[in-house]
């Protein structure tokens, strides 16, 4: 369903040619649907139905993947999702115009929803600033994120706002524009809204949990790749902040050298884990998802509701 709204929005035959094939490339691919999906269990969970919020659903997948492939450019990966990125095929001006193209239809997605289900000119603003909201603090979170892999000294409190933006601000504004399209009353899209970022940044640890651990078939990069951009994640971070010289000294051995070998690379992993990091970031996730589900208590028990809290299960649980 939500596959074939956004093929409306960027259809295969888009010219030129390969700016429509690179738009589309990831969107292809696969992925998780986990955005989308929030969406419209969302918006059932209020009392509303799925088919209300069909192309805003699609919109916030448009919008992720347009940050999936900028994100890619910028830390240079060449696979995601077990397929070549975008701009290791068509080139990084290619890939930025496909990225581009792909915000560009978002609002128009979003606006064609609201019209199309009679919503107020209050109510479709609110909707278009949530999203503009939360596409300026995915920007915010990249940026910080970045200029992190040039610091040692990151603290958690630091990680935490910066994931609270680069991944908790899109499964934030997907949970609520569900809401919003559903009907739901102002605390329910609150509780909706709350659910959806700590649920992100929940998504984001077990995502740096499984960049180390993870199989790579399964997970779709190469397992220690974080290691090598010298991302602050918060298994680093922890590690920093407690290991010992020559722990630490292992660790930087490889962090944030692109050509450090793989034995280096699993020496630093060896650390991490034996050191309690990993484990104390899955705790961290963990806390995170209860915190989530919590949240949820405010809508009342249905079936979307027991859904919303399974997907937030699923989180931590996954191994891709």
């Amino acid at each position: 369903m939500v596959e074939r709204e956004i093929d409306r929005w960027v259809p295969g035959d888009i010219t030129p040619k390969e700016l429509a094939d690179a738009s589309r490339h990831l969107i292809l691919a696969g992925g998780k649907r986990l955005r989308p999906c929030l969406v419209l269990t969302a918006c059932e969970a209020v009392g509303g139905r799925a088919e209300d919020a069909i192309e805003a659903a699609a919109a916030i997948e448009m919008l992720h993947n347009f940050t999936l492939i900028h994100d890619d450019i910028m830390d240079r990966d060449e696979f995601r999702r077990n397929v070549k990125t975008v701009h290791t095929i068509w080139g990084e001006a290619m890939a930025i115009i496909a990225g581009d193209a792909l915000f560009s239809r978002v609002f128009s997605a979003m606006t064609e929803n609201a019209r199309r289900l009679g919503l107020s000119g209050r109510r479709t603003a609110e909707l278009l600033s949530a999203v503009s909201e939360a596409s300026f603090e995915v920007c915010r979170g990249q940026a910080m994120d970045m200029l992190f892999e040039g610091r040692l000294d990151v603290t958690e409190d630091e990680y935490m706002e910066m994931v609270s933006g680069k991944t908790g601000a899109l499964t934030d504004v997907s949970a609520k524009v569900g809401g919003i399209l559903g009907g739901g009353s102002r605390s329910q899209v609150s509780a909706l809204s709350a659910y959806g970022r700590l649920l992100g940044m929940a998504f984001q640890i077990q995502d740096d949990v499984l960049g180390l651990i993870g199989r790579e078939e399964k997970f779709g990069k190469p397992v220690g790749s974080d290691i090598r951009e010298g991302k602050k994640t918060l298994v680093v971070i922890r590690a920093l902040s407690t290991a010992g010289e020559g722990e630490r000294r292992t660790i930087l051995r490889a962090l944030g050298r692109r050509n450090a070998s793989r034995s280096e690379v699993a020496a630093a992993i060896g650390v991490l884990r034996k050191i309690g990091a990993v484990d104390y970031a899955s705790e961290r996730a963990r806390e995170l998802v209860e915190d989530a589900k919590a949240r949820l208590r405010a809508l009342p028990q249905s079936t979307p509701r027991s859904i919303l809290e399974k997907l937030a299960d699923f989180v931590i649980r996954r191994e891709f």
